[in-house]
């Protein structure tokens, strides 16, 4: 029996037990008969009404579910002392990178898992960036050492930093422990990825590898932590701050996994389908253009709810968006794996695609916003889930088996607007 996601707008999901999926598609077609000539024609607008029926249980959770790993973030594309949407390269202004690599030896960033957190003997990890090649240290202050020396783009330090943090062990708990165990490590392109590739290159053109995600695998709030961004007082004489660091993140977005009961469910159901408000509006033009007109990501999506400064109310926050449906895919799935988990999609838009070979973003993706990680609002990012709105909700109690069933209906939107 495979476990739903209903999205809210806050990023939080509620998992359902579902035992029975059920897709309707309407296609709206006008036929007409033809006198005299015994044929008939149809006038195919392009028109589909999608709704989407669940049924299930709600039952009493076995273990906590809906935990999340705090995480951090690197981003060589964009300095912390500068605009966003700047270059960080632009903002040092070097006289060549060899100057550049020069002036970062000896820098480093300091971090700490939710292992090392919890077991409350001071320990952390400290990646330091040089100029050469030095054995690492693994002790109550771990120590990765980058070696830069060969990079000639901010993209080459990224992509040297993940393969020394991906290459090395800490410890947690006294225990020598690998990195790659307690820490998941991912690369995407930066904020300020074409700036960044204009400053160091002088021509247009984007890098892909500048953004360095950390997600501890662990769940809970404790993993939240300041991380330390200084120079190495060993190496660079006086221990003080960057002047100008790219921009690096505390740990935040950690969550303890929750326990809830089948009524817990079901009264946490009933708040957010009774009265929510959509906000305003989410209008994305991107899914009115499909893949005819290629707009720009910056003016992709409309939410108006930042506008008028209600996306805090609970109101506007428990509104459900969205659905995730999983399923099982071996056409996407790499030479390693059988098969690989995601979730079904429906295209929306002239020329848009998601057949199965091309679904292949991750279960559950998370972004970062705001330097914060959350899931994908599925009305203002295509490819991630499901859009839509609920329609009904009828819950039963079945007394004989001590459950609460449910049916649940949803139909497919890709534009909102309510109050």
């Amino acid at each position: 029996m495979p476990k739903i996601q209903l999205i809210r707008r806050d990023s939080t999901v509620i998992e359902l037990d579902a035992g029975d999926i059920a897709f309707s598609i309407q296609r709206m077609i006008a036929i007409h008969p033809l006198p005299i000539v015994a044929t008939r024609a149809a006038l195919d607008m392009n028109q589909s009404v999608i709704g989407i029926k669940v049924s299930g249980i709600l039952t009493d959770d076995e273990s906590g579910t809906g935990g999340v790993g705090a995480s951090m973030t690197m981003d060589l594309s964009v300095g912390m002392g500068s605009t966003l949407g700047s270059s960080w390269y632009a903002a040092v202004n070097p006289a060549s990178f060899a100057a550049f690599r020069t002036s970062l030896t000896g820098n480093e960033i300091i971090i700490k898992s939710i292992g090392q957190v919890n077991a409350g003997l001071n320990e952390q990890i400290t990646i330091r960036l040089l100029n050469s090649v030095v054995a690492n240290t693994v002790a109550t202050n771990s120590i990765i050492n980058v070696n830069i020396a060969a990079t000639t783009t901010t993209e080459g330090i990224a992509n040297a930093i993940v393969s020394a943090i991906n290459a090395a062990s800490v410890k947690v708990n006294t225990v020598t422990t690998a990195f790659t165990s307690i820490f998941t490590v991912s690369q995407s392109a930066g904020q300020s990825t074409a700036l960044s590739y204009s400053a160091q290159i002088g021509s247009s053109g984007t890098y892909t590898q500048e953004k360095i995600q950390i997600i501890n695998d662990t769940t809970g709030s404790n993993g939240n932590v300041v991380t330390s961004v200084q120079s190495d007082s060993s190496t660079s004489g006086a221990g003080q701050n960057w002047a100008n660091p790219f921009m690096v993140t505390d740990f935040t977005g950690g969550a303890a996994s929750v326990k809830m009961s089948k009524g817990d469910k079901l009264q946490d159901l009933l708040n957010m389908i009774t009265n929510p408000s959509p906000g305003g509006a989410l209008i994305n033009p991107q899914v009115l253009t499909g893949s005819l007109i290629d707009l720009p990501e910056s003016i992709a999506s409309i939410d108006t709810a930042q506008f008028l400064r209600i996306s805090e109310s609970k109101a506007v926050q428990k509104y459900v968006v969205g659905i995730r449906i999983p399923y099982e895919s071996i056409i996407t799935a790499s030479s390693e794996q059988q098969t690989v988990l995601r979730q079904f999609l429906i295209p929306a838009g002239p020329g848009t695609d998601h057949s199965a070979d091309s679904n292949t973003e991750a279960f559950d993706p998370v972004e970062t916003v705001n330097n914060k990680p959350v899931r994908p609002n599925p009305f203002l990012r295509q490819g991630i889930a499901i859009p839509a709105v609920i329609v009904s909700f009828d819950p039963v109690y079945e007394a004989g088996d001590s459950v609460w069933t449910y049916d649940l209906a949803l139909s497919c939107v890709e534009q909102l607007v309510g109050l």
